[in-house]
This record gives structure tokens, C-alpha cells and sequence, in this order.
């Protein structure tokens, strides 16, 4: 799990979620705001998704987070 800040002072936690059918989803929530997004994650498995999560800067994250859609 990574926590970062958005560029409007909003405090998000990415972190991943193994999904059905050998997908990776990362999914962000933001603090005290209850919103939660989601986004498919390319990544081979598990382990490697995490090792990118752990690469990734906060200038990559904020990228994924606009990316990401409401979880429905």
C-alpha cells in the first residue's frame, strides 16, 4: 500500500487487489472523503504488480489515479 497527496491536497492510499481471471486492479481511496476509483493494472501477477507499485513515484500515481473510474 502507498499513500500520496493529490495536487489538491487530497490524501490518497493506492493499494492492489488480485483480481478474478489473473487480473490486477489498483485500487485508490481517499482519506475522509470515502471515494474510492479503480484501475486495471498491467502486470504479469501479483508480485510483480506489487513490485511496481513499490517503484512508482507520486507523480506516476497521481497519472493512474485520473485515469482511474468510480469502483461501482
Amino acid at each position: 500500500m502507498r499513500s500520496f497527496d493529490d495536487l489538491h491536497d487530497g490524501h490518497w492510499q493506492a493499494a492492489l487487489l488480485d483480481a478474478s481471471y489473473g487480473n490486477v486492479r489498483l485500487v485508490f481511496s481517499r482519506a475522509g472523503a470515502g471515494e474510492i476509483r479503480q484501475l486495471a493494472l498491467p502486470a504479469e501477477n501479483l508480485r510483480v504488480a506489487e513490485d511496481e507499485l513499490a517503484t512508482m513515484d507520486d507523480a506516476r500515481l497521481r497519472q493512474l489515479l485520473a485515469e482511474s473510474e468510480p469502483w461501482a
